[in-house]
C-alpha cells in the first residue's frame, strides 16, 4: 500500500468515526428530549388531582399520615442529602417554615435514594425543624410520579395538588404558591 492510499484510508476512517459519533449524539439528544417530555407530562398530570395518601415514619419516631392533614395546606419537599440543589434550597425552605407554619401550613420533607444516617446529618446541618422521613421503599415517590429531585408539591386544604415544582425553589416561588393555598 502506497502513502497516498494509506492517507486516504485514514481520512475515510476518521470521517466514518465522526459521522458515527454525530449520529449517536443526535439519537441521545432525541432520547433525552422524549424522556423529558414524558416526565413533564406525568408531573403536569398530577396537578389538580388528589394527592396520593401515604404514611411515612418520621425521624422523630411518629407516623405522618397525609390524610390526617386534610383541611390544611401541605408542602411536601422530596430531597436527598447528596443533592446539591437540595442543599441550596433547604435554608430557604426553613425560613419559609418559620413564617408559614404559624399560619397553619404543614411541611414535610421526604428523603429519597438516601440512607437514614446521611439524611439525619443533612437535617442537623441545615437545622431543619419540620417533619422529615425517608421513603425507604420508594412507594411514595412512585405514587407521586417523581422523576427528579428536588421536587416540591403544594397541596391545598382539600387534598388536591395545586402545583408541583421540579428543581430548586426560591423564596418568592414558595411565598407565591403558599399564599394561594391560604
Amino acid at each position: 500500500m502506497n502513502t497516498k492510499s494509506y492517507k486516504l484510508l485514514i481520512i475515510l476512517a476518521i470521517t466514518g468515526l465522526l459521522l458515527a459519533l454525530t449520529i449517536a449524539g443526535v439519537l441521545l439528544i432525541q432520547n433525552d428530549s422524549k424522556k423529558e417530555f414524558s416526565s413533564e407530562s406525568s408531573s403536569e398530570k398530577k396537578e389538580n388531582e388528589p394527592a396520593p395518601d401515604f404514611t411515612l415514619l418520621t425521624i422523630s419516631g411518629g407516623d405522618f399520615h397525609l390524610s390526617d392533614h386534610k383541611g390544611k395546606p401541605v408542602l411536601i419537599n422530596f430531597f436527598a442529602s447528596w443533592c446539591l440543589p437540595c442543599r441550596e434550597e433547604m435554608p430557604i425552605i426553613e425560613k419559609i417554615v418559620q413564617k408559614y407554619e404559624p399560619k397553619g401550613v404543614v411541611f414535610l420533607g421526604i428523603a429519597v435514594d438516601d440512607t437514614e444516617e446521611k439524611m439525619k446529618d443533612f437535617i442537623a446541618t441545615y437545622h431543619v425543624t419540620f417533619q422529615v422521613g425517608i421513603d425507604k421503599t420508594a412507594a411514595i415517590q412512585k405514587s407521586y410520579g417523581l422523576y427528579g429531585i428536588p421536587t416540591t408539591y403544594f397541596i391545598d386544604k382539600q387534598g388536591i395538588i395545586n402545583y408541583s415544582h421540579s428543581g430548586s425553589v426560591t423564596k418568592e416561588l414558595l411565598q407565591n404558591e403558599l399564599d394561594k393555598l391560604l
